[in-house]
């Protein structure tokens, strides 16, 4: 910033929190960061969970065993 300086620095307010405060504010942040791991998990979880799928349908496709859309054609036996 082309205007910051000392003095600028020290005229801004600086909260000034209670040890209850800062207890409150610690304990909501680790609930937020646990439920940020959990989602990660999870979310790894499910992206491992498409990648199997996926090499799934590719090996069956590579063994001709799907299908077409067309109703018209019989059903492939697995």
């Amino acid at each position: 910033m082309k205007n910051l300086n000392e003095k600028v620095v020290k005229s801004l307010p600086v909260p000034n929190f209670t040890q209850a405060e800062q207890t409150t504010i610690v304990n909501i942040l680790d609930k937020i960061t646990e439920k940020e791991q959990s989602v990660t998990a999870v979310t790894q979880t499910v992206l491992a969970q498409i990648d199997a799928l996926k090499r799934s349908i590719l090996a069956c496709a590579f063994r001709g065993e799907l299908g077409t859309n067309d109703p018209a054609e019989p059903p492939v036996a697995l």
